[in-house]
């Protein structure tokens, strides 16, 4: 019955397309995208044709359509030819199968994708090799050697060249000699095997590593096409290290295995050596092998860059779809889960930013009705809709700040956009008590994409006792307008002595 309504309602939408005395579609639509065929005995399928007029096709040569032309809604049988070369399956693979009209807008491609052995005449690759590869090329690696251990796979090494393999990380250690098959891929530009169809973990050895390149002083700036090693030293908040001098980049320590405990250096100026992840602004990713202590620099009363969340921005929705990078992407479509939709083992997100300690303010304009609107993204939060603005106040600090310790507070925040391109207003305020201070605003023009913005607050002026709470809200409070905004990693610091 869907299928009936839907040709119906194509044959009435192309129909009025179709100019009179012309009998080549001018509209042109078919019922999928793609099919796929196995490589042995595969049989035909069918798809329907929906056209103002005439159409012809463009046919692989592997491929068979019956009929090969037709007008109106037509059903098509498609055909394919075994995959096969003396018993054996072929390399997969892919054409497009085309229905075309008069014009180039009246086009209808379908892609005939065909099973095969992604290995046959595949050969074997140094790591160095393999890093060169065009993404899709799949790969041998008889040798290789795990540098670095991640949260969800490792790094391997032939001393020179380096890829990231997505593989169990509790099946090797740093050193282990691996040989292993894949397609690399190029996760932010950089060469990766996101699975491994062949892998298997050898003998435990020693690993040295090359000579770290210090980025310190050129992290606003870096890049490589490679996963290069490299070093930096700042400050590290939580998972960052922010670089003294550094207008625009901080560096995101990434993908960290559970083991590594980061918490007691916070606040400490630290030496991270590690491989090149890539650069989403306002980050530099590294993926981390070691780091050493420097020294307390700073006092940090409180901290949170939410990637905690991460479980609940995986898990999404109540239907799993996960939470989506309206910033990072600037993708004003990205999906943002309500707190209360996403759920780990019963608890929403709401509830667990609720047991961290944190309370949410909510206020609607005249006329609406009460409705969560606190989104989730992938680790950090949007407030507002269109009539409703949000807030949050963060938990009570466990150490007080002492009178006079120069408290600063900082955060991230992004003023969201309509599809027009129109920027909302926002204007943030932050509340202490009986104090308000103002966060200068975006001052962008229309169409800006969208990006991380650094706030910094004095709350020298504060006089902190047990029950200080720190609100960050928008000004406008209960207005009809839309006054959309994201936030991350806030930190509340002082200088150490």
């Amino acid at each position: 019955m869907q299928i009936l309504i839907l040709a119906s309602g194509v044959t009435a939408l192309v129909a009025g397309c179709q100019e009179k005395g012309d009998d080549t579609a001018k509209a042109v639509l078919a019922s999928v995208e793609s099919l796929d065929f196995p490589a042995e005995n595969p049989q035909p399928q069918l798809i329907t044709v929906y056209s103002d007029a005439q159409w012809t096709a463009e046919v692989p040569e592997w491929v068979t359509i019956d009929p090969t032309t037709g007008s109106g809604t037509t059903d098509v049988t498609v055909s394919v030819t075994e995959n096969m070369v003396d018993g054996a399956m072929d390399n997969p693979r892919s054409a497009e199968l085309v229905f075309k009209g008069s014009t180039h807008a009246s086009r209808a491609v379908v892609v005939i994708n065909q099973d095969g052995d992604e290995y046959k005449g595949a050969k074997d690759y140094t790591v160095t090799e393999a890093e060169a590869v065009e993404s899709g090329t799949v790969v041998i690696i008889p040798e290789a050697q795990v540098a670095a251990l991640t949260a969800k796979g490792f790094i391997i090494s032939d001393g020179t060249g380096s890829i990231y393999v997505e593989h169990d990380p509790s099946t090797v250690a740093v050193g282990t000699k691996v040989s292993l098959s894949g397609t690399v891929t190029r996760s932010s530009g950089l060469p990766a095997i996101m699975s491994c169809d062949q892998f298997e973990a050898g003998a435990a050895g020693e690993f040295t590593y090359p000579a770290a390149t210090d980025i310190t002083s050129s992290v606003d700036t870096y890049t490589s096409d490679k996963r290069t090693y490299v070093s930096v030293t700042g400050v590290l908040q939580g998972t960052t290290v922010t670089v003294e001098g550094a207008a625009k980049i901080s560096v995101a320590i990434i993908d960290i295995p559970a083991s590594t405990d980061l918490a007691p250096y916070n606040g400490h100026e630290i030496e991270v050596k590690g491989y090149f992840a890539g650069v989403a602004t306002p980050y530099l990713n590294l993926m981390m092998t070691e780091f050493e202590d420097k020294g307390s620099r700073e006092i940090i009363y409180f901290s949170d860059d939410f990637e905690w969340l991460q479980p609940w921005a995986t898990q999404g929705d109540n239907e799993g779809k996960p939470a989506g990078k309206t910033v990072e992407e600037n993708n004003l479509d990205a999906y943002c889960p309500q707190l209360p939709t996403s759920k780990i083992d019963g608890k929403s997100t709401l509830d667990a930013l609720e047991e961290a300690g944190y309370e949410f303010l909510r206020v609607w304009a005249d006329g609406k009705n009460e409705s969560e609107c606190i989104y989730l993204q992938m680790n950090y939060l949007k407030f507002g809709k269109t009539g409703y603005q949000a807030g949050i106040t963060l938990p009570v600090l466990d150490v007080i700040p002492e009178q006079g310790a120069g408290v600063t507070l900082e955060f991230d925040w992004c003023p969201m956009k309509q599809g027009s391109g129109k920027v909302d207003p926002v204007n943030l305020i932050v509340e202490v008590g009986n104090n308000q201070f103002e966060v200068p605003t975006h001052g962008w023009e229309n169409d800006h994409k969208l990006e991380w913005i650094h706030a910094t607050v004095d709350l020298s002026a504060v006089k902190f006792d047990e029950t200080t709470r720190i609100t960050i809200k928008q000004q406008e409070w209960g207005v009809k307008t839309a006054n959309r905004w994201f936030l991350d990693n806030i930190r509340i610091y002082s200088a150490a002595e």
